[in-house]
């Protein structure tokens, strides 16, 4: 039987990265999470102020504090949603200098949004999967399109927990921050594939089914963006070409 916390400390000795995959002796892939530089609290407190001075409610930063701390938040957020059979990585063995959890997937569902022709069908069930987490009380922390996982057996996954927006803000705002970083990373391929308007359909059908108190929250969230989606020349950069997407994905949804 594999020690694994043995395992761990020999890893984290020969690690460089902060986050590697490695193949064991008995042929099981696993991920280490090594710590991180620590990062000082006033940059996000900083961020916070600008993000309430612009009523950005649920889109406001959350702290990553890298380091032990990180770590320690990633551990118990993976235990935590495990209670609730959400599929994530299952934690192998943790130190307060890093992390050993398994592999759960080769292919992102950013990967299937970008390349598949079933891209729609796939952008779906990534929304419909959000919601089922939803549905056992519970949120994710960076929930993009990159961070949500196709598993082996074709089930969805969901990764990076360094950050716990729980405990910053109240569970609708967590849920509600999950939708938008998920229609965040997603609305420029949908964009891109001239899928935005069945999309904005599909998103409309899935919000009339979402609590009361949540769609003014998402929508309230969006509207400092909506003047955005005027911007589309490259020279505006990618960053700001995402955020003119999702503006054009809430005109779209109106």
């Amino acid at each position: 039987m594999t020690d694994y916390s043995f395992v761990l400390q020999q890893l984290l000795a020969a690690q460089t990265g902060t986050i590697c995959r490695h193949t064991l002796s008995d042929g099981q892939t696993v991920w280490v999470r090594k710590t991180g530089k620590s990062i000082p609290p006033w940059r996000y407190a900083l961020l916070g102020i600008i993000a309430r001075s612009l009523h950005l409610g649920a889109l406001q930063p959350v702290p990553n504090l890298g380091g032990s701390t990180a770590i320690a938040i990633e551990a118990a957020r993976l235990r935590a949603l495990a209670e609730h059979n959400i599929r994530t990585p299952r934690l192998l063995a943790e130190s307060s200098d890093g992390l050993m959890f398994t592999h759960i997937g080769e292919y992102t569902l950013l990967h299937h949004i970008e390349y598949s022709p079933e891209r729609l069908h796939y952008w779906l069930q990534g929304l419909e999967a959000i919601g089922n987490v939803h549905c056992h009380g519970e949120y994710l922390s960076q929930a993009f399109a990159r961070n949500i996982i196709i598993c082996n057996d074709n089930t969805i996954g969901f990764i990076d927990f360094e950050d716990d927006p729980g405990q910053y803000m109240p569970l609708i705002r967590c849920q509600s921050r999950d939708y938008l970083c998920y229609l965040h990373s997603t609305a420029i391929w949908l964009q891109k594939h001239r899928l935005l308007e069945p999309a904005a359909r599909l998103w409309q059908q899935h919000l009339a089914q979402l609590p009361a108190d949540m769609p003014p929250d998402i929508l309230k969230a969006s509207r400092p963006i909506r003047w955005m989606r005027h911007l589309k020349a490259r020279f505006w950069g990618s960053d700001t070409l995402r955020l003119a997407a999702l503006a054009a994905f809430f005109e779209q949804a109106r």
